[in-house]
């Protein structure tokens, strides 16, 4: 942790360390967590190979991303939520 720490102080990035099992802090990245746990780990048969499962966890990506209907984004997908109109445009905290 010290060397992380150090790493993005050398890199002028502000770190915000959170407590940990504190969903409330940090709901959105809980509430992502859980939806690859449940829906994705835990119902797939995983292959070893990295590049394989590489192919799986691109298309649950996607899957997640651009079919599938978000509560939290009034029953919008994230790519509906943020108007996107090519499935090419990928902000980095989406895809």
């Amino acid at each position: 942790m010290a060397e992380f720490e150090q790493a993005c102080k050398d890199n002028g990035l502000t770190l915000f360390v959170l407590p940990p099992r504190r969903p409330d802090l940090n709901g959105a990245v809980e509430r992502a967590q859980s939806s690859w746990r449940y829906e994705f780990y835990a119902c797939h048969d995983l292959p070893y190979r990295l590049d394989r499962l590489n192919e799986r966890i691109d298309a649950f990506a996607h899957l997640y991303n651009y079919h599938r209907p978000h509560g939290a984004l009034g029953g919008k997908t994230p790519s509906e939520y943020l108007n996107l109109t090519s499935q090419e445009t990928h902000p980095s905290h989406m895809y």
